[in-house]
């Protein structure tokens, strides 16, 4: 049986960490499985993130990430901080002796104090655990995703609203004024035991997109091509598994920015379903490198290091747990 993108990513859920082709409704990595967080009985996943360049000490400006989950695994709330800006204060350095002797005259240097802006993005559910909506509070404005799903659990009607919160408690939302941006359908059709058509209807009901989606005898997701109806414009993404059932390589390629390939490289650690290291490639050029580090005894994710092959530097995450 074929299963649809919105019933496929709940089927394929195994052991792993991650799953490395999530949805487009979380826009955030890594997206961790919801059989991770169930069998780990995780209520939080904090990752506190610095940044080291070549020859230079770690910079850690307190950048992190959250991830909340209820107690059926299902991501309830997601934020990260960012540092918008920074102001800059003197600090005065006594002089240093050494056995009576001045060594060093006294200093002042400037440092940094970050101010930090706060992105936080809200998910609900239907009775099925599907999203139903997605809310991100940017500002003193929500920018809102609502999600309808067919019989097969597939995401029929996406609606996306400009909302306010009427409440005046911030961290409790109250539906103010709602303008709808965009509205857009998807209609499907089997068109072989092992593909599916997905028309995509703007909100006029006039279909300007189609996606062609293949997949393998056990209903995995092995290849999409993406055209619009009146240009020239498509994109492709193809999806390569081990004889274990992992993913080992993802490649797309898009011709909206101009011709841009890109692909990814998964490698695990042997007779696992954990990820080592991932690779990532534009074109044939080398960029990224993350290596993923867990526990020894619990086998649970405690860092990544990301490098970062153009700016010579490293992205350290180290990530922390609370649990039920």
């Amino acid at each position: 049986m074929i299963l649809g993108p919105g019933l496929l990513h709940f089927s394929r859920i195994n052991a792993q960490t991650f799953d490395l082709n999530p949805p487009d409704y979380y826009s955030f990595e890594p997206v961790f499985t919801r059989a991770y967080i169930v069998k780990n009985k995780i209520r939080t996943v904090k990752a506190a993130i610095s940044y080291k360049r070549d020859n230079e000490p770690i910079l850690d400006k307190g950048i992190c990430k959250c991830w909340e989950y209820d107690e059926n695994g299902l991501l309830k709330r997601y934020y990260v901080t960012s540092v918008r800006g920074f102001i800059s204060h003197e600090v005065e350095h006594p002089a240093v002796y050494h056995k009576g002797r001045r060594i060093k005259p006294s200093w002042v240097s400037e440092e940094p104090t970050y101010l930090y802006d706060t992105i936080a993005t809200t998910y609900l559910y239907n009775s099925n655990k599907q999203i139903s909506l997605k809310r991100t509070r940017d500002g003193d404005y929500y920018n809102a995703i609502y999600y309808e799903y067919d019989p097969e659990g597939r995401i029929k009607k996406q609606s996306v609203f400009r909302e306010t919160n009427a409440s005046e408690n911030r961290n409790i939302f109250r539906l103010g004024v709602q303008n709808m941006l965009s509205s857009e359908e998807f209609r499907y059709e089997k068109t072989s035991a092992f593909q599916v058509k997905r028309k995509h209807l703007n909100d006029e009901g006039k279909t300007y997109k189609e996606s062609i989606m293949n997949y393998d005898s056990i209903g995995r997701l092995t290849e999409e091509n993406t055209s619009y109806t009146v240009s020239w414009m498509r994109a492709s993404t193809k999806l390569k598994y081990d004889k274990s059932g992992r993913l080992i390589q993802k490649s797309t390629s898009s011709n909206e920015n101009g011709e841009e390939n890109n692909h990814q490289e998964f490698k695990y650690v042997p007779d696992t379903q954990l990820l080592d290291v991932e690779q990532r490639y534009e074109g044939d050029v080398f960029v990224h490198e993350l290596n993923y580090i867990y526990d020894r005894q619990t086998k649970m994710l405690t860092s990544h290091f990301t490098r970062e092959e153009r700016e010579k530097a490293i992205v350290i995450v180290r990530y922390t747990y609370e649990y039920y």
